[in-house]
């Protein structure tokens, strides 16, 4: 993430003022960590991985290759030591531990001229399967809504984010999804969108930790039961300062959020 272009809308509690502290590196762990991953998570856990590395410099931190599969599927093959999901683990997969890092918020996007400012979920969800046809349906002027992105079966498949960006704020009638804190960030810098509240809550990161925003997804490091030492020093470091950090520095909501 670009931070001079961002406002990042609170910080993590606890980080303090001043330059960070120099941290000794930890010559007694050693071993290799293998992590499987995939999607939009990969940019935060590449950068973490070289964070990682250089406290404990006898430590090796190598991706598996998943060609856009099921990361689970690396751990449960023996390829991998830990899988991130955007998800939370279902009631059949007991035998993994998953450990929430960190929140992505998904903001809707309209143009910063239409007359909407405000969605329940409901409608949101009557947005994006097509059940809502016209905006005057939601409190907007009477114009056809234009769908950003692909959308198959009612379940949005959405282009890159630029891409969403640029559709939606060169037309009038459109929406579209957007990472949140990237959508933050644009409006900030006076791109001509603007990003929905949800059942009378703004799209907003402290929101999103908080669980008041509901268009959330949450960034899970799935690991075997019993994990090893190296396994759980990287646990315990992405759930720390430094492992938060990495998150919002790459567009993510960190665990606490403050405003």
């Amino acid at each position: 993430m670009q931070a001079g272009l961002f406002v990042i809308i609170g910080l993590i509690l606890s980080w303090g003022l001043g330059p960070p502290p120099v941290v000794a590196a930890d010559m007694s762990l050693t071993g290799k960590l293998t992590i499987s991953v995939t999607g939009r998570e990969q940019a935060p856990f590449e950068k973490a991985s070289v964070k990682f590395e250089k406290l404990h410099p006898r430590v090796r931190v190598r991706f598996a290759a998943t060609d856009g599969g099921d990361p689970l599927a690396a751990l449960a093959d023996g390829s991998a030591d830990i899988a991130v999901l955007g998800r939370t683990l279902k009631p059949e997969e007991k035998e993994w531990t998953g450990t929430t890092v960190g929140w992505e918020g998904i903001a809707i996007m309209v143009n910063a001229s239409n007359r909407v400012q405000e969605i329940t979920l409901k409608q949101a969800t009557d947005l994006f399967s097509g059940a809502a046809k016209t905006w005057d349906e939601l409190g907007g002027l009477e114009a056809r809504i234009n769908l950003g992105g692909k959308f198959v079966n009612g379940k949005g498949v959405m282009e890159p984010d630029k891409e969403a960006i640029r559709f939606v704020s060169g037309n009038l009638n459109a929406v579209s999804y957007v990472n949140l804190s990237t959508g933050v960030g644009n409006v900030s810098v006076g791109v001509p969108i603007r990003l929905l509240a949800i059942n009378k809550v703004d799209p907003e990161p402290a929101n999103v930790s908080s669980g008041a925003y509901p268009l959330r997804r949450p960034i899970v490091v799935v690991t075997k039961t019993l994990p090893s030492p190296v396994v759980k020093a990287f646990v315990d470091f992405m759930l720390d300062k430094e492992g938060q950090k990495t998150i919002q520095e790459e567009d993510f909501v960190p665990l606490v959020v403050t405003k």
